[in-house]
């Protein structure tokens, strides 16, 4: 993983929302909860793989809205997710 796609990941939803908004409406499908976008973070348990605050995550912490892009998904080794992109 690439420190870009880790900025583009924590950075960019705060500084650029329209952004977001303008990949988001190119995403379909739903989380699966598999947890490999979580990969890292402290609230994954690493045994079940499933978020320990998924209902409630915690602003900051979390960036729900991820991934925005296939390349997103392709810099963080997801593969199987229930997340896919229109062209």
């Amino acid at each position: 993983m690439k420190l870009s796609s880790v900025l583009k990941r924590n950075i960019i939803p705060i500084f650029d929302k329209d952004y977001v908004q303008k990949k988001l409406s190119k995403r379909r499908g739903e989380c699966r909860r598999c947890g490999q976008c979580c990969r890292g973070c402290p609230f994954l348990d690493v045994q079940t793989m499933l978020c320990k605050t998924y209902d409630h995550r915690p602003v900051g912490v979390c960036f729900k809205e991820f991934p925005l892009e296939e390349k997103d998904q392709r810099a963080w080794g997801v593969k199987g997710c229930g997340f896919f992109f229109d062209k």
